[in-house]
């Protein structure tokens, strides 16, 4: 069973190439970092690395016919989890931010669904849209981003009910998960302490649990999961949770 990760090579997409294929799953991977690929592809059995640029239209379509050539015309599973995020006040941002961020964290879903459709729906396989906390509310300074990862729930559940019969879509959120991406706001200690003392998990997650989540949508255990936007963010999102002092 053919699966497809996007930005397959750090962090959340690097955690799903390893728990996919673990799990038996013939996993094609791409991202950008052609060493990192070829090392992951090299330590990881069942791993095939296709690299490319998910803002680039062609890469996308070869990605896709790279996993349909080794699944025989079938694609059991598809992860985007590609990303990117970039703090800009709004007030600052130019044209480029939106089309690099839109491009990267939401026209490429679009563009893997699309190519991957034919191939999802002749093997009745799952998609997993990574989005994150930041598209189901506001954060400032991130107006684009949490415009981006809207436009991954809406998308996700559009197609939920379109193509129900056939191929599920659902949509992961995660929460502050401890990838590279956080690599700033780890090294501020207060920074960092300040967004544990409102997590109830009382720390940041891991790329791992977010891989084990995708897994589940993608295994027939989640056979009746359609359309569901789940959270994985330790409890921080879950509501208003009372300040606590530092020790």
């Amino acid at each position: 069973m053919v699966v497809i990760v996007t930005g397959g090579t750090h962090g959340i997409g690097r955690a799903c190439v390893e728990r996919l294929a673990a799990d038996g799953r013939q996993v094609v991977f791409t991202g950008r970092d052609k060493a990192a690929g070829e090392a992951l592809q090299a330590e990881v059995n069942g791993s095939t690395f296709v690299p490319g640029d998910v803002g680039n239209d062609d890469d996308c379509r070869r990605v896709v016919e790279a996993a349909l050539a080794l699944g025989q015309g079938h694609i059991a599973g598809l992860v985007n989890n590609a990303g990117m995020g970039r703090r800009v006040a709004f007030s600052d941002a130019a044209l480029a931010d939106w089309d690099d961020i839109m491009d990267v964290n939401a026209r490429s879903v679009f563009l893997f669904c699309r190519y991957a459709l034919a191939g999802l729906r002749a093997a009745r396989g799952a998609v997993v849209n990574v989005a994150s906390v930041a598209g189901k509310g506001g954060e400032e300074g991130l107006a684009i981003y949490c415009a981006s990862k809207a436009a991954v729930i809406g998308l996700t559940q559009a197609l939920a009910l379109e193509f129900g019969e056939d191929v599920r879509f659902n949509v992961l959120c995660p929460g502050q998960i401890d990838t590279r991406m956080m690599a700033r706001t780890k090294a501020n200690t207060l920074l960092r302490r300040q967004l544990e003392l409102r997590i109830p998990a009382g720390r940041f997650g891991t790329a791992a649990e977010v891989a084990d989540a995708a897994a589940w949508l993608l295994s027939a255990q989640s056979s009746y999961v359609n359309g569901a936007v789940i959270t994985v963010d330790g409890g921080e999102t879950a509501g208003l949770r009372t300040p606590r002092l530092p020790d």
